[in-house]
């Protein structure tokens, strides 16, 4: 088992992992519970948690540093930490009440890409993947995604990841980052879904790429050309997401979920905590920042 420093509070489904630099605190969400947290790198206690009336399902950061863009069960909308106040910038994606968003990134240019998903019927292939910026707008790259999870670009900004967890695939993408213009999609990695399969993934500063594998309880590490690397094995089954934080962007923070199987009276499993990863002598890199 992988050495891990574990939190004291649980959540139904933590999601959306990243860094804020702003404030120094680690960022996610439980979309079941539609709430956003801030948490405390060391401690790794919550500082800050805010409740929504609809599903959150990831945040990021923005040029305002008071400002966060989220990822809600209706659309895309910026969240003021400081008055709460919360305003949709967008709500053409999700195209159904019955759909979500799920997992986003930004690029160099403050776009962010995101995907949709079913929330009612999992097994439904009506996910989209676009990108969104306050000057182009709505941009649709790809649909007939069942469980959209990513997608990250790499430091070099000419490829794109993108994950359909119901497929058990990571995508890779050619990117022309300036136009947002994606070409030559292929099959990057298979997963087995007896074993887990891709859920939210980031990458180091030297570009290897991490992989939550839900269902597998562990988190995968991968070079830039798909070649295994290394497993970090958690004691929960459900991972969802990963980033890298603290101040040298040298701590590894995964989050999990309980899901179906929940933290039943002497359970081993820690389903649902979020976790620091120990000894794995990675760092990341800044994540950089939606322009409102």
């Amino acid at each position: 088992m992988t050495g891990y420093k574990l939190s004291n509070h649980s959540h139904n489904l933590a999601e959306g992992i990243i860094w804020d630099h702003h404030v120094e605190l680690v960022l996610f969400v439980d979309i079941l519970s539609m709430k956003l947290f801030r948490m405390h790198p060391i401690s790794l206690d919550i500082t800050d948690e805010y409740i929504f009336d609809e599903y959150v399902c990831w945040v990021q950061l923005t040029n305002n540093k008071n400002i966060y863009l989220l990822g809600m069960q209706s659309g895309l909308a910026i969240f003021n930490i400081k008055t709460c106040e919360i305003k949709y910038l967008n709500k053409d994606i999700p195209q159904h009440t019955s759909q979500r968003l799920n997992d986003s990134f930004v690029d160099l240019f403050g776009r962010v890409w995101y995907g949709s998903m079913e929330h009612e019927s999992s097994d439904m292939l009506s996910g989209v993947l676009v990108s969104y910026s306050s000057k182009i707008k709505i941009i649709i790259h790809d649909d007939g995604y069942g469980v959209t999870n990513g997608p990250i670009i790499n430091h070099e900004g000419s490829h794109l990841f993108h994950t359909d967890s119901l497929k058990g695939v990571i995508y890779r993408f050619s990117l022309q980052l300036q136009d947002a213009e994606l070409t030559d999609k292929i099959i990057f990695l298979q997963f087995d879904p007896n074993y887990g399969v891709p859920d939210g993934m980031c990458f180091d500063k030297k570009g290897n790429i991490y992989v939550a594998i839900w269902g597998g309880g562990r988190v995968n590490k991968y070079n830039s050309l798909g070649e295994f690397i290394y497993s970090y094995k958690l004691p929960a089954k459900y991972v969802t997401n990963i980033s890298f934080g603290g101040k040298l962007l040298d701590k590894l923070f995964v989050t999990t979920a309980i899901h179906d199987e929940g933290n039943s009276t002497g359970s081993q499993l820690k389903n649902g905590y979020v976790f620091e990863v120990l000894d794995h002598n990675s760092q990341g890199v800044l994540m950089n920042e939606y322009l409102i």
